[in-house]
Order: C-alpha cells, then structure tokens, then sequence
C-alpha cells in the first residue's frame, strides 16, 4: 500500500476549513478583474506545506531522442528527430520552452553507431541536463537467440559473456566522455520483463550481473528497467543481495501499465538510493493524441503519482517529438509534420513540473487531497522558492485554500494551463503565508513561491498552520531520547524487516525495539534528522544500545550510520561510530562530537550491522550536544597504549550501565600503524573502518590516513588490510 501517513498528515478538517475561510477572505487574489467572494468557496481543506518534512531529490524531468528509431522520412522531408531549433526548445527554459533537464540515450550495441547520440547529448549537457545511457540489446557477437515472446526475448545473454558486456558498457561511458559527454548513469537493461523485441533476462541474471560483473564499470550503474514497476521481484533480488546492492547506485522502472497504489515500494525507498521513472507515455501512443484535452491531463497526474506515491527523483517521457508526445511531430489532425515542432498540450502538461520543479529541489510535506479531485504537490528549492503543482482532473471549477506553515509569502506567481490556456502567467495576492486560488476543471495550476520567514519546525493544528521552534536540548543536552517504553516513535524500517516493540530484552524500562526479518547487513532502522535541529558543519554525540540473542557467530559489528546526500543529490554514507556486541550482551555505540558534513541534506540516523543476517534489539537511541557524557554498557575496558590520549574511559559492571567517567589529556603519537579511526588505539574497530573506507561506505582522511597504510605504499589497498588483519590476530 502507497504511503498514506505521507499525504495525510496535513489535512485540516472540513469544518475547521471552512471556519478559516471566513477569516481568509482579505487573501483572496483579483483574478482577471473580478475579486472572488468568500460566499463562492465551498468547504474544503486547506493545502498546507510543511518544510519541515522533506522527501526525495529531485534529479529532472526528460525523455529521450533515440535517433536509430526516428529516422528521417524522405515522403515529408523532415525528420522525426529534434532538430537545431527543436534541441532549445527542449532543454532550455524560456519563453516557449518545456525546461527539461534528463536525457536518455541508447546504447547501440554497435559501437560504430555510438556517434548518433553526441548531437542531442553534447547540446543537453551544455544547458545543464543530467544525460543516462540504457541498452536494449549486447553486441551481437556476445548475443544467442532468446526463446521468443515477452519473457523469453528476442536474445539472450549467456553468462560466460557478462564479463565482455560489462566492458561493452565501460567502453560507452569512455567514448562518451572522450566526446565531452559525462554519462550519469548506465542501466543494465531495458525492459528485461517485456523483451519479444530485444533482450530477455531473468531477475536471478539481473541480480548476478549486478553482484558479480557491474563493479567493473567505472561509473554509477542503474537497475534494469523493468517495463512494469509491477514486477519488483528484480528490485526486491538486488535490495536482498549485498553485492548486488552494493554495485546498484540508482534504481529504474517503466510504468506502464502501473496503477498509483502500484507505485509504492517502501523496502526501495529507504534504500537510501534514488528511483527513476525512466519511461512511460500515458494515456496512449495514438497518432496525433498529444493535443487531446482534457485527456491530456492524465500526463500530469501519472506525475503527480510517480513523485508523490512513488517518491521517484526523476520522471522521463518516452520520445520527447513524437505525435503523441511533448513536441507536436504532424499537425493536429492532419498528417502533415509541423514546421516548427510547437508545445503540444501532453508537453505543457511536463512544463507545469519541469520549469518550475528544478534539478536540487526536494519534495516536501504538503495535504495531497484537500479536496474531491484535486491533487497537490510541493517542492522546497535552495533560493527562498516554493513550488506547489495543483491537478483539477474534475469537470467542475473549485476554489483552494493554500498555506506555507510557518512563513510569509512575499510573492506567488501562478502558471496555468486549461482547454483555453498553456502556461498562463498570473500574480497572486498571498496574505502572510497563504493565499486562495481558482482552479478551472480539467486545469493544472504551478505556484511559485518566495518566502521569507521563521525556519522553525512547521506543522498543522486544528485551527490551521502552526509554528514551533527548533528542538531545544533537555536539561541533560539530549534533543531526543528514544527508549521505546510506548511504541517505535519516529523510528522506521530501513529495507525489507519488520519493526516492533518487544519487552523481552530491553536494556533499560521494558521495552525496546525488535528488528527481525533481515536479509542485508544493511536492513536495519533509520531516524529522519531535521536540519533546522541537527545542522550540517555543526558537531552532535550520538549514542546508541543494541544486542543480539541469536545468531551464527558469538560476537556482531554493529555500526551507527548516517545517510545523507551531499551538494549534488548523490547518496553518502558517514560511519560515526562502530562497536562489536557479544551475542546475549548490549553494548553501546557512541560518538560524542560527531561532525554532520557541511553540504549534507535528508539526513537519517541508521543503526545496521557491518555484516550478518540476525535480528537485533535497540535501545535507549539519544541524540544530544556535541561533548554530552551517555552512560551506556560496555563490556570491556577499551586497550590503550601509553602515548594515546584517553578521551573518555568508562568502567561498568555487566548488571548497570556506566555512571562514572574520567578524562585526561596527553600527547598523541604522530602515527601509529593500523589506527584507521585515530583514536589512538589499534583494535578491531580500525579493521572494521579500514574495510568500510575500501567499499565506500566510509573516508579515512589526513593523518589516520597514513596510519592506515600498513606498507606505506601511499594508497590504502585490500593489502593494507590483510595485514592489519594478521597484526590484530
């Protein structure tokens, strides 16, 4: 089911709504010179934002220009392809221009025709696009016949090939950036569900290509792209294969044939990696469809459900030209090409989200349903700009109340289209932080916001928006402090397990909080961090308590993560602190001055084990000042040497959690060989840092750096490892 504490949370009731109505009257804009009554505006909740609750980035909206299937067509004269006047008119966004900011290419599967792609893709880089490769078929020396039909293809990759198709696809990044194209992505097929026209694989072969082959290709890799989102079992294989996982950097689908309550996958969308809608054309690939209205609006909404249900970063048409599509290909009703490739209705349909909804922007919280047939999203952006996208798919005209918790609204500019109208720009009259708008039926209305005001945590009351101040520290300098005595709290699955209070073991009280059903050392539980508490280049102590009663080895990892994305949207992952648990027996993970890196946003606390399948319980999760003491188990003293400083040395008995600590201060070696945390000491802890840095998950930097390089060759390698490894046995 799609996420409906996501697009409920903010609603208002009816009866409040219309009390507030009456008191918004002096909101109401002058639309086309006829001020709207308060007496005309029926009972409906308010669409109210709520910055304080982001979700996904947003990476652009696109589609593709694959030039091997559109040929020129000498009957016409012109050609299916965009032409020189038709590429600004894609990827620019002016006056007349849809803003769009992805392409895909195809991956010819022969090299000789890589150069189509440069003309489209060295344009659509220089205005700023964000380019994805996807292949159909391999070459076809690496190619056998498929067994025919959807599921069994056209062709068939055998497996004593995957090695020379994963250099296939590193030999298209490379030509491509020899032609100055940055590829962001390559996926590892199109369409592997639905494959009579091309190349067939099971989700078993995806899974394996992934884990065993794609770490060879020097670039980010994308998941197949199935024809249906329907089909997540070639999601659900990789999400459950860590090196599958590991190798997937992004996630794409199709939707075709894909319904909104279809369009939700939690276990994928707290993966921490983004999904893309990579392919779709709706309602119908009819010839001369693209300026049907009101039918066009179903472009819109199929939208509106991949980024609100979906929580997808990037949605791509099919052909951007095409007579169906974005840019008209004939003139409507004839089967005559247009001479200039104008904005077809299904187009500015995309327009509404793609000018307006920038790469960088995050979706966040807003009232999806104020009302019958109306839909709402919103976008916060970087520069003061809130984007709100209004869909009517009704026949009747309504009029909506829409607020911004927490802010003033200095000025908000309305870009409609309907039957008469294509972008049509009007200046609202917003009072404080909100304002009243028509909207037309079968219409799609854009407001984009400046706002100046309070960045406090915002939320809704029963009487409309309602403000509070960042979390302040208690008196102990906790900002939260989680013991799960009445329920999970704001704690949510991370991947496919299952979440619940348990009194069984509890560290402290009598309850803590059970993570079973695991099939990743990933899956574990992650805590949204809000960034007007815990802000990014600030220090924070985190601490956490966990245990295991069952399981193949008699001692875990576990590690206290936080996920993040950094300046330009992509996934990161910061170890802030690691502790090995003796299974029966909590122990305690803790960072006192955790640094939040400085370009960090979407911040989540994640607790996971390094390794292993078992289920685990946790309690007592506390996030609190930089320097704050948390007493918590420890099962034995930490070693030290003589020369390294002791930061915090903490004694317990096994029955009670720490309560005394003492500090000193000394001199810290300039190195010492195998400190890979540089806390001065060389345990299994660095091996465990050492080994995350190798894999990505973690940087060693500076001075623990060099104390890391175990043969002083200048480079950590697998080498260094291994013999940090022999040292600590």
């Amino acid at each position: 089911m799609f996420k409906v504490r996501k697009i409920t949370k903010s609603c208002l009731s009816v009866t409040a709504a219309a009390a507030l109505t009456a008191g918004m009257a002096g909101m109401f804009p002058v639309e086309n010179g006829e001020e709207w009554s308060a007496v005309t505006v029926s009972a409906a909740s308010t669409a109210t934002v709520d910055l304080s609750k982001t979700y996904q980035y947003i990476r652009g909206f696109g589609g593709i220009d694959l030039r091997e299937w559109q040929p020129t067509d000498s009957s016409w004269s012109q050609t299916y392809q965009l032409s020189d006047t038709e590429l600004p008119r894609a990827f620019g966004n002016g006056k007349g221009q849809l803003g769009l900011s992805v392409l895909r290419v195809y991956v010819n599967p022969d090299k000789n025709q890589w150069k189509n792609t440069l003309k489209t893709a060295q344009y659509a880089q220089k205005m700023g696009a964000t380019i994805f490769a996807t292949p159909w078929e391999p070459p076809a020396n690496l190619a056998e016949n498929g067994s025919g039909g959807i599921r069994g293809g056209k062709k068939h990759l055998p497996k004593k090939n995957y090695a020379a198709y994963a250099q296939h696809l590193n030999d298209f990044l490379k030509y491509m950036k020899s032609n100055g194209v940055d590829v962001y992505s390559i996926s590892v097929q199109n369409e592997p569900d639905y494959a009579a026209e091309w190349t067939a694989w099971s989700s078993d072969e995806t899974t394996d290509f992934l884990a065993n082959y794609a770490g060879a290709i020097d670039g980010r890799v994308m998941s197949p792209e199935t024809f249906q989102y329907t089909n997540k079992d070639y999601y659900s294989k990789i999400l459950n294969n860590a090196n599958a996982m590991k190798n997937c950097d992004l996630f794409g689908t199709h939707f075709y044939g894909t319904q909104r309550s279809q369009m939700d996958f939690p276990a994928l969308e707290s993966s921490g990696k983004e999904i893309w809608m990579t392919e779709v054309y709706v309602p119908n690939s009819e010839a001369n469809s693209a300026n049907r209205w009101p039918e066009a609006i179903k472009v819109a909404e199929n939208i509106h459900n991949g980024l609100v249900v979906g929580n997808m970063s990037a949605y791509v048409w099919w052909y951007i030209k095409r007579s169906y599509s974005f840019l008209e290909q004939f003139k409507p009703g004839t089967n005559q090409m247009t001479d200039d490739g104008g904005i077809t209705k299904r187009g500015y349909m995309m327009a509404q989200f793609s000018k307006y909804i920038r790469p960088g922007y995050k979706r966040t919280e807003v009232t999806e349903q104020p009302q019958s047939n109306v839909l709402v999203s919103a976008y916060k952006g970087d520069d003061n700009k809130v984007v709100i996208v209004a869909i009517n798919k009704g026949s009747s005209e309504v009029n909506q109340q829409f607020a911004i918790g927490g802010q003033t609204i200095k000025e908000a500019v309305r870009y409609r289209s309907s039957g008469s109208e294509n972008l049509a720009e009007t200046k609202m009259s917003p009072s404080g932080g909100g304002f009243n708008a028509q909207l037309p039926s079968n219409s799609v209305s854009t407001f984009v916001c400046t706002i100046s005001g309070s960045h406090g945590v915002t939320g809704t009351g029963t009487d409309g928006p309602v403000v509070s101040e960042p979390v302040k520290p208690d008196e102990n300098g906790h900002f939260f402090r989680d013991t799960f005595e009445n329920g999970i709290g704001e704690w949510s699955a991370r991947g496919s397990v299952k979440t619940e209070q348990s009194g069984k073991i509890p560290y402290e009280g009598t309850n803590a909080l059970l993570v079973s059903g695991r099939t990743a050392a990933w899956n574990g539980i992650q805590r949204d961090l809000s960034s007007f508490t815990f802000e990014p280049g600030k220090k924070y102590a985190f601490s956490a308590c966990v245990n295991y009663t069952e399981g193949e080895t008699e001692t875990a990892d576990f590690s206290l993560t936080l996920q993040y994305k950094d300046s330009s949207g992509t996934a990161k992952y910061a170890n802030i602190a690691t502790s090995t648990c003796t299974m029966g027996k909590y122990v305690q993970i803790y960072n006192p001055e955790f640094m939040i890196p400085e370009d960090a946003s979407d911040c989540q606390l994640v607790v996971e084990t390094v390794e292993g399948l078992m289920n685990f319980y946790a309690d007592e999760i506390i996030g609190a000042q930089a320097g704050t003491v948390i007493s918590g188990p420890k099962e034995q003293e930490a070693v030290t040497t003589t020369e390294a400083p002791v930061t915090t040395v903490t004694t317990v008995t096994t029955e009670a959690p720490a309560v005394t600590t003492t500090t000193a201060e000394t001199k810290a070696p300039e190195e010492i060989k195998g400190d890979s945390d540089g806390n001065g000491v060389v345990n299994s802890l660095d091996l465990v840092k050492l080994v995350q840095h190798l894999i990505s998950l973690t940087t060693i930097e500076g001075d623990a750096y060099k104390s890391a390089d175990m043969n002083g060759d200048g480079k950590l390698t697998v080498i260094d490892a291994v013999m940090l490894k022999n040292k600590l046995a």
